[in-house]
């Protein structure tokens, strides 16, 4: 049966990832550098508009950050839209909505690949560069232009590090940072303006705003300070220039209310983008700017569309066209229409049909007549036309942005088929037809079913709501009619299910003001007396049978409260008083000083401590039971309440009470399951399977990239960017309730069972049964839907999460850690 298995995960894993291999290949790209091809003597000699170029991009400079009544403090920018020095729009950013990806299409003009928002966090990475691709900052660089960049350093993975006379990056990863990593930036300002005569593209990206958004949300306290901060840069740098200085700001991408971003909500997909120029003012403003005065209400604010819309990667050529070289060869932006007045005649035509050429260079489809008949048309500047026919070209080119690799699609799904094949066929042969089989199969053709509806998986929270209720209705009729009724369990079971679902918006079409986790927030007295019960819970649990392990337990539980208390206070977030001095002390001790700087300073001496702590005792009791110095079948219980103590320890403060909600939900449901069903193995599974899922959105997580907490991945983490040990943290932070649920089984299955092998095989097979027919399902609905509109936005990240849901919960964890805990006892 172990052999099985494990052949079953290996082909279910192999499958999987040629799968994958094909379905997010590398992209095609056209190589070498764009030259001019239409009057090529007239544009070598054309002067351009601007001499000077000046580029601050702020991450995740949402456009109502920039334009809105009630969120902007950018009070400069607001003036100088006004008298017309400025021209705002809303750039619409394809997603996937992170840096990486976002940062290839502003400097390329080409669309994002999904497979760029994965490879977002391999800082070390080189497989996503562009360094042989050609974008504006090569052609700046090739024309003789001398470029200066600070900021993210992004920019410097992605580019040619030699076609900047001057740089330094800092890391975009660091998220608990939104102070340091800003000045890093702006500290080379006053240098960079006494030098100005040296440099003719100076490059600014700017952190904090988007590390703050991943902290504590769009309206988190934090924003009016930083927009101020980033108005005030924006200021000194516009005093300093010259008439013949374009000046762009910019965000890469947008958030979502959370904070967050990876998918194609209005919030995460609309980023502001404003030109400046003194020059700007002696034209004609956009159409939708005229007779506006900014900052500005909408009518509907969660459209987020203020002032004109245009495509992000539209940015390309104008900054091409406005400074005279050739719009990169992969670009599918279009020259932005109002840009176009301050071209002359004869070469604005020029400019047009470059543009429109190198858009059907990139689309294959040139037809030398129509191109001719095109050209005379622009000749006569009928903008209209020649613009709607790149719109058209454009919106072609965006739709098939990508080339799939067939082959590996089909050997992938079918190596997964018979991966399925085997399971149901060892399945019937295990479980016959009983009814755990027939339920087990029943919610995975339901979860599979709904993989072919883009609103399903959005909301597929929804779906595992009304699962788990109906499983305890059912469970309740059960009782009733064996003579085993067991109301009081079932009511608390219920009540503790129905506070889980309302705990956080989870989901990605609906969210709600009023929700317990925002509620406890303003509460801070509440909060942390149900944070506090619910360490202390988990340490008491098997109190009376193993009082030994109470100690070190207790011991870790007092280090996760003093540290998410410290982390409270570096963040602002309130708590009660009487608590403030007691980490006011310890963070003394800690760090040996009483300074205003003691809570942050303590941070990561804390942190670093928790976990040598938590690793020796681990260690020590692994130890202990293979030199026979302990019993054995303490050890199960033991490291389930030590990982459960690591997930608080990586959990937002607001969501940790929930872990007491789990505790009690726990004992009902293990009193239930022993006296009500033997404790059946399969019954066991089929619980854990559904908790695991049902838990994973209550706790704020969906199938979006979006949704995916980084912000509890850097706890104990210096600026020293791992992304091994990030990756690590922030997978148990975001499975944190599934992993739970996953060692609920521990305390009920091994205990006096011989053969742990056989049960341990037996309690999977639900498990890989499941995952088996929704990934056969989902994947034939990413293949059949593979040009549908939502395929980067719902079903890609969706297939991104089940491969996380193999490889770590079912493989790494599931298989690897709770089997090697198993040989041990």
């Amino acid at each position: 049966m172990l052999k099985r298995l494990i052949v079953s995960l290996l082909l279910q894993l192999a499958g999987l990832f040629v799968f994958l291999s094909g379905f997010f290949p590398q992209k095609n790209v056209l190589t070498g550098d764009a030259s001019f091809t239409i009057e090529t003597q007239i544009q070598e000699n054309t002067k351009p508009p601007f001499n000077k170029l000046v580029l601050v991009v702020i991450d995740a400079l949402r456009s109502d950050f920039l334009y809105s009544e009630v969120n902007s403090e950018f009070s400069f920018v607001h003036s100088k839209i006004n008298v017309g020095e400025a021209w705002g729009y809303t750039a619409y950013s394809n997603p996937p909505t992170v840096t990486l990806p976002r940062l290839k299409g502003i400097t390329t003009g080409s669309t994002p690949s999904f497979l760029d928002a994965i490879l977002n966090v391999a800082e070390d990475d080189s497989s996503s560069n562009i360094k042989d691709q050609d974008s504006w900052p090569r052609q700046f660089h090739n024309h003789g232009f001398r470029l200066r960049f600070f900021g993210d350093d992004t920019w410097l993975k992605l580019l040619p590090n030699e076609i900047f006379d001057e740089y330094e990056g800092t890391n975009s990863f660091f998220v608990s940072d939104f102070e340091q990593v800003d000045l890093n930036v702006t500290r080379h300002i006053p240098d960079q303006l006494k030098e100005s005569k040296e440099w003719d593209v100076l490059i600014l990206h700017y952190l904090g705003l988007d590390h703050i958004g991943h902290k504590g949300g769009a309206n988190s306290t934090f924003m009016p300070a930083k927009h101020r901060e980033m108005d005030h840069v924006i200021e000194e740098l516009y005093n300093d220039m010259k008439d013949d200085t374009l000046m762009i700001i910019m965000g890469d991408h947008g958030m979502n209310d959370v904070g967050n971003h990876g998918g194609s909500s209005a919030g995460e997909t609309s980023a502001g983008l404003v030109f400046l120029s003194k020059k700007l003012a002696k034209y004609e403003k956009p159409i939708a700017q005229k007779n506006v005065k900014v900052p500005m209400t909408l009518d509907d604010s969660s459209t987020f569309q203020y002032l004109s819309s245009i495509q992000q990667m539209d940015l390309v050529p104008t900054i091409s066209s406005l400074f005279n070289v050739p719009v990169p060869k992969n670009s599918v932006g279009v020259l932005i229409p109002e840009f176009i007045q301050l071209l002359s005649k004869k070469v604005a035509g020029i400019k047009i049909m470059e543009n429109y050429k190198q858009l059907l260079d990139v689309a294959k489809e040139i037809d030398e007549q129509n191109y001719i008949k095109d050209f005379e048309v622009s000749r006569k500047i009928d903008v209209e036309v020649i613009i709607d026919k790149m719109r058209d070209i454009q919106k072609d080119l965006i739709r098939n942005a990508t080339d799939y690799n067939y082959n590996n699609i089909f050997i992938g799904y079918c190596v997964l088929v018979i991966a399925t094949i085997i399971v149901i066929v060892h399945s019937i042969k295990v479980m016959h037809f009983s009814v755990s089989l027939i339920l087990t199969t029943a919610i995975s053709l339901l979860l599979g079913f709904s993989c072919f509806g883009s609103s399903f998986i959005e909301e597929e929270h929804q779906l595992w709501w009304w699962i788990i209720t109906a499983f305890v209705a059912v469970g309740y009729i059960h009782s009733s009619i064996i003579g085993k009724s067991k109301f009081k369990l079932y009511f608390i079971v219920f009540v503790c299910l129905r506070l889980i679902r309302g705990w956080n918006n989870t989901g990605q079409q609906t969210t709600y003001s009023y929700v317990l986790s925002s509620i406890l927030g303003t509460k801070p007295a509440l909060l942390w007396a149900l944070n506090i019960w619910a360490v202390f819970i988990l340490c008491m649990r098997d109190f009376k049978r193993n009082p030994a392990s109470f100690i070190s337990s207790f011991t870790l539980g007092m280090m996760v409260l003093t540290y998410k208390l410290d982390w409270s206070i570096v963040n602002k977030e309130q708590i009660p008083e009487y608590l403030h001095e007691i980490v006011r002390k310890y963070c003394e001790i800690y760090t040996g000083t009483n300074d205003d700087k003691v809570f942050e300073d303590a941070l990561i001496p804390m942190a670093t401590l928790f976990f040598q702590s938590i690793s020796t005792i681990c260690v020590i009791k692994i130890l202990a039971v293979m030199l026979k110095m302990q019993k054995s079948d303490t050890l199960l219980n033991d490291m389930a309440k030590y990982i459960t103590l690591l997930l608080i320890f990586l959990s937002s403060s607001t969501n940790i009470p929930q872990f007491l909600v789990f505790e009690i939900l726990r004992y009902c449901i293990i009193s239930i399951v022993k006296d009500q069903y033997d404790s059946s193995i399969y019954i066991v599974s089929l619980i854990s399977l559904i908790l695991q899922n049902f838990t994973f959105f209550q706790f704020g997580g969906t199938n979006s990239i979006a949704t995916i907490d980084l912000a509890n991945a850097y706890h104990g983490i210096s600026e020293n960017y791992n992304i091994y040990i990030i990756g690590w943290l922030m997978t148990m932070a975001n499975f944190a309730p599934a992993i739970y649920w996953a060692t609920f089984s521990w305390g009920i299955l091994y205990k006096g069972v011989k053969n742990k092998t056989n049960t341990f095989v037996k309690y999977k097979i639900p498990h890989v049964l499941f995952n088996c027919i929704v990934g056969c399902s989902l994947l034939a609905a990413c293949v059949a839907l593979r040009y549908h509109l939502f395929i980067w936005s719902v079903f890609s990240p969706k297939l991104c999460y089940y491969a996380g849901w193999i490889l770590f919960m079912n493989v790494i964890f599931g298989c690897i850690v709770e089997g090697f805990l198993i040989a041990l006892v």
